[in-house]
């Protein structure tokens, strides 16, 4: 019944079978040269070959997440070091050693880690449930249909997950408690803005090279996509580094600036953000760190997006496209005859696409007619830019596709071997072809070899070109007509159809990323928050005697708005230079070596403008609710505190 629903009787596809091991050499030997043996395994290998870059780029999205909450790990322990100089220095003065706070401090961030770290598995697991249809339908689109119904976590996972969380923890509470540690008591109550400046030096050189390895380690990595990350990472923890020298440079240009053509709001404005640097610093960073992650995926998708599109017009150059609404089903080679005579048609170009060995993995081959050079037109990346006219002309010769290609190391010259029934045969290898339709790989061949090697003739789809005075609409409905009168359910779909339903996967395909892309900056604006919240805590005294010296409650809460909106513009501009380096790495490098695919980037001024606008509404939103507090605090209370 299957085989007469899908037009193909006394064909199979496979035999499953149940082996021991010596059957399998006995079995083997008869086999003919057309027919492999394959073990399961070796398929779940493929599909877990197909998905590896896909799980990768997912997990260096969540590793970004974990880098930002690093900083603001740090940045809350910082304040809690400086808000305790008292406790700390009485400590040492009773015989604390400068060992013995270092491990009192890790021992506490440890204690809150853990707390934040399960509390992080609850959230994270009724987070994956949520997304886990994005993901599941992103796999299906692109790879294999799959019907997940929940996550699949382990107590291994799970655990990993936590540990990751610690020792993120730990690594950013090392500067702060080490600081805190080697301080002798009597200048441990020193204000904190003379510490910061110098830390910020200090952090110049090793930032430099960090950003100086991430090029080097690219290089001498050649293929590896776990190499690109890395490189990735340390372009982003140097850049960080560096943010805050930068900033302190940045905003003694602005005061000086603003010393000679600002007024009063605008110098306390700038002053107050500069002697804020030493609190919101780490912060700010964070922030410039998930912004910046933001430019650059927004610079790269949309980089992809335009590629594809300018590769489906090359591609679909047929009007309409005509195929079996059924999985593996074919067309009888008289249906293109038959549609070539349609009034309205102007050609019928045949198309046949099978999974096919070659070189020992079965692949997708698409064989075409000399005509189809007319309906799909190739972008030839490797060889004579006229290969696929040249494969079609002469009938001898294989193309192969970008990310196969770069998958097997393929290169001019090369020859790839296709089993038949006759026994392999050997195709040289004429051009590399631009497709983002596998990252597997695919491979075209003239229809002269398919047809000498292969008895199978039946069309997989056929591509017409309308006539100019032709009605699109009338002739496809036409033609299923004529399906539906022989019992067969064709599938006539537009060019403009096949764009667009092409582009929606693509944009499905990446939803997913711009989920974590948005908890990134969710985490960045939970961290300003906190470190605003700390800062006008340890500010209230001085807020307090602007309030005292004439300062209305509306005009102080526009000052600190003000200084949380130039914040925010300081750490957009510092987000820029990284998101453009970010996306230069992931476009150039990352994308190659997890699809193998080429892209052409393209720049939109609309994602500066857009970064610049998150940057700065998530510090002025962040420093309304403090804001809101200083303007309504009591002044008596915040003049006599402490």
């Amino acid at each position: 019944t299957a085989q007469m629903l899908g037009g193909r009787r006394g064909e199979l596809d496979s035999i499953q079978l149940r082996l021991d091991a010596a059957a399998v050499a006995d079995l083997q030997a008869l086999l003919p040269d057309a027919v492999e043996l394959r073990a399961f395994d070796s398929q779940r290998q493929t599909f877990d070959d197909m998905t590896r870059a896909f799980r990768t780029n997912l997990t260096a999205m969540s590793l970004l997440a974990v880098l930002v909450g690093a900083f603001l790990v740090y940045n809350a322990m910082a304040f809690a070091v400086v808000q305790r100089t008292q406790s700390f220095a009485v400590l040492r003065m009773l015989g604390t050693l400068p060992g013995e706070l270092f491990r009192l401090l890790l021992v506490e961030a440890l204690g809150l880690g853990l707390i934040g770290g399960l509390l992080g598995l609850i959230l994270g697991t009724v987070l994956g449930q949520a997304l886990l249809v994005i993901v599941t339908r992103t796999v299906s689109d692109l790879f294999v249909s799959v019907d997940a119904l929940r996550p699949d976590l382990s107590p291994v996972q799970l655990l990993l997950a936590l540990a990751v969380t610690l020792a993120a923890v730990l690594l950013a509470t090392l500067a702060p408690a080490r600081a805190a540690a080697q301080t002798a008591p009597a200048t441990l109550e020193r204000e904190s803005a003379a510490q910061g400046g110098s830390l910020a030096r200090r952090l110049v050189l090793p930032g430099l090279c960090l950003v100086l390895a991430c090029p080097v380690v690219i290089a001498i990595s050649e293929r590896s996509l776990l190499a690109a990350f890395a490189g990735l990472f340390l372009l982003v923890a140097g850049y960080a580094l560096l943010c805050p020298y930068v900033l302190r440079l940045g905003l003694a240009a602005l005061v000086r600036a603003g010393a000679r053509v600002g007024g009063t709001p605008v110098q306390l404005s700038l002053r107050g953000v500069q002697s804020a640097l030493p609190r919101t610093g780490p912060a700010l960073v964070a922030l410039a760190v998930a912004v910046s992650a933001t430019v650059g995926v927004a610079i790269m998708i949309g980089s992809f997006r335009i590629s594809v599109a300018d590769w489906l017009g090359d591609t679909l150059q047929g009007d309409l496209y005509v195929y079996l609404d059924a999985e593996g089903a074919r067309l009888d080679p008289g249906w293109q005859a038959r549609l070539e005579g349609l009034p309205g048609v102007a050609s019928a170009t045949a198309t046949r696409q099978r999974r096919l060995n070659l070189d020992g993995e079965t692949l997708r081959v698409l064989a075409l007619e000399r005509t189809a050079a007319t309906i799909r037109d190739f972008d030839i990346v490797a060889g004579p830019e006229n290969a696929d006219r040249l494969m079609l002309d002469e009938g001898l010769g294989i193309l192969v596709s970008e990310p196969l290609a770069r998958r097997r190391g393929l290169a001019m010259g090369d020859t790839l071997v296709l089993a038949t029934p006759g026994g392999p045969v050997e195709l040289p290898l004429r051009g590399v072809y631009r497709d983002y339709a596998s990252s597997y790989g695919a491979a075209v061949i003239p229809q002269q070899v398919f047809a000498r090697y292969f008895e199978d003739q039946d069309l997989s789809s056929l591509a017409l070109r309308l006539a100019e005075d032709a009605d699109a609409a009338a002739l496809r409905q036409r033609v299923m007509d004529l399906g539906a009168a022989e019992g067969l359910e064709l599938v006539v779909v537009s060019n403009r159809s096949i764009r667009e339903r092409s582009l929606e996967i693509f944009d499905r395909t990446f939803l997913i990323t711009d989920v974590l892309r948005a908890l990134v900056v969710v985490v960045a604006f939970v961290g300003i928050l906190s470190a605003l919240l700390a800062l006008f805590l340890e500010r209230r005294r001085e807020f307090a005697v602007l309030r005292a010296t004439g300062l209305t409650p509306r005009q102080l809460f526009a000052l600190v708005l003000r200084q949380a909106t130039l914040s925010g513009v300081l750490a957009g501009f510092l987000a820029l230079p990284l998101g453009a380096a970010m996306s230069v790495l992931l476009i150039d490098v990352i994308n190659r070596r997890s699809f193998g695919w080429t892209l052409q980037m393209h720049f939109d001024l609309q994602v500066v403008l857009h970064a610049l606008v998150l940057s700065v509404a998530a510090a002025a939103m962040a420093a309304v609710l403090p804001a809101r507090r200083l303007a309504a605090s009591d002044l008596r209370d915040a003049l006599y505190d402490p």
